[in-house]
């Protein structure tokens, strides 16, 4: 199973990239998948994604195939899905 991952903003920079595609393996969801990309990338881009307690911060907004992930929801991963981060931006 391949996952296109990409980074918008500044999560592109705390990456060290714009773009990846992972394999991983059958029976992942989002935010098990959100987890293992922070843990594989470390800081900054944990610090970024997740909060003290693993759970995805309200400044970054998660989809998959365009539709926005609810981290209270798991949502189940397929073959050719593509995960996007952004981080919501505020104006005033």
């Amino acid at each position: 199973m391949k996952v296109k991952i990409r980074y918008c903003g500044q999560l592109k920079q705390a990456a060290g990239c714009a773009a990846e595609e992972v394999d991983p393996g059958g029976g992942l969801s989002a935010q098990e998948l959100i987890a293992g990309a922070a843990a594989r990338h470390g800081e900054p881009l944990t610090g970024y994604l997740l909060d003290e307690s693993g759970r995805l911060r309200p400044t970054v907004l998660a989809f998959v195939n365009e539709e926005q992930i609810d981290w209270e929801t798991p949502r189940p991963l397929g073959d050719g899905d593509e995960l996007v981060f952004m981080s919501a931006i505020a104006g005033g």
